[in-house]
């Protein structure tokens, strides 16, 4: 068995035995849709020193059996990723008895079509920078440019895509609380409370976006007045991911402001920009799952708008495990 990633055997039977979907407990997210990979196949003792639950009595076969081994979508690999006190060991290897117990059967032509797609897109729990840690390193950054490695250009190259994620970063930090409440309601529950019929205390916290300006001035607090100074040095696509995400994250902000104006919700899920913003970077099958999220689906299209950003610019094999 190779030691420097599970082998093609174990991922199929992983994924096998998934049934295509997040093995989180009540996530219907899928680890596939169609021939687009979403989900990630994490370790639940860590991969190497540094990450989650790391064993260094482990031995490397068992690091990376199919044992050890658990697909999740990119939110709840974030959650279980920073948070090793509740999710540990113990807990993982129980989510993964009780989710491969009722999962249902996936084809043998699926499992063939999607398990090498994960064998080579590994991302394991509890990395220290890359993805998980919100993080960029330069070394790692592939610029689609003809620019000489190590030259100036190309060193400014590298710089643009930094400046850029950590925009993106402090974007998701000034909107985090649209993106919780969508995590946390169902949008009927949110119905409730823009038509007065639900109080819902846990609603006070997005009483900022009743003013109208407060998304212009959250994009510039995040610095996405300068992220235009990048775009020269950047490929036409990532800058088209980049511009998707900060839109994303404006105009479900101001749809909050509407709702608050008009007194009822103002679903992101209906809303036609949105759908044409994702629909520019996204298929348009994984739009309509999105959609049909009743929760968190806000945090997912944002986890893969970022993911092809990462993707993009070249880091995506760099954070792989």
């Amino acid at each position: 068995m190779p030691t420097s990633g599970p082998g093609i055997t174990d991922v199929k039977l992983l994924f096998a035995k998934s049934g295509n979907r997040c093995a989180f407990p009540k996530c219907k997210a899928p680890m596939a849709l169609d021939d687009t990979l979403v989900g990630e196949v994490c370790h639940i003792k860590g991969a190497r020193p540094g990450s989650a639950r790391f064993d260094p009595h482990q031995s490397a076969s068992h690091r990376h059996h199919r044992d050890n081994l658990i697909l999740m979508c990119p939110t709840h690999h974030t959650v279980i990723d920073d948070d090793e006190n509740s999710y540990t060991v113990e807990r993982l290897l129980q989510l993964k008895r009780e989710h491969e117990a009722s999962a249902t059967s996936v084809t043998e032509d699926e499992v063939s079509r999607i398990a090498v797609s994960l064998q080579q897109n590994v991302s394991s729990v509890g990395q220290t920078g890359g993805l998980s840690a919100h993080t960029v390193h330069a070394k790692t950054i592939t610029v689609n440019t003809a620019a000489p490695p190590g030259s100036a250009l190309n060193q400014r190259q590298i710089q643009a895509v930094e400046n850029l994620w950590q925009i993106l970063q402090r974007f998701s930090s000034e909107f985090s609380m649209v993106v919780f409440v969508d995590t946390i309601l169902l949008p009927q529950e949110m119905n409730a409370y823009f038509i007065g019929a639900d109080d819902m205390p846990l609603m006070d916290s997005i009483l900022e976006f009743q003013n109208p300006q407060i998304a212009i001035t959250k994009m510039a607090n995040a610095g996405g007045n300068e992220a235009a100074r990048e775009r020269p040095f950047v490929s036409q696509r990532l800058w088209s991911i980049y511009f998707v995400i900060q839109a994303v994250y404006g105009r479900t902000a101001l749809l909050l402001t509407n709702s608050f104006k008009e007194e009822q919700y103002k679903n992101w899920r209906n809303d036609s920009g949105c759908d044409q913003l994702l629909r520019a970077i996204l298929p348009g099958h994984a739009v309509e799952h999105l959609k049909a999220m009743e929760a968190a689906g806000l945090r997912s299209a944002v986890d893969y708008l970022e993911d092809q950003f990462l993707t993009e610019a070249g880091m995506r094999k760099a954070q792989l495990a």
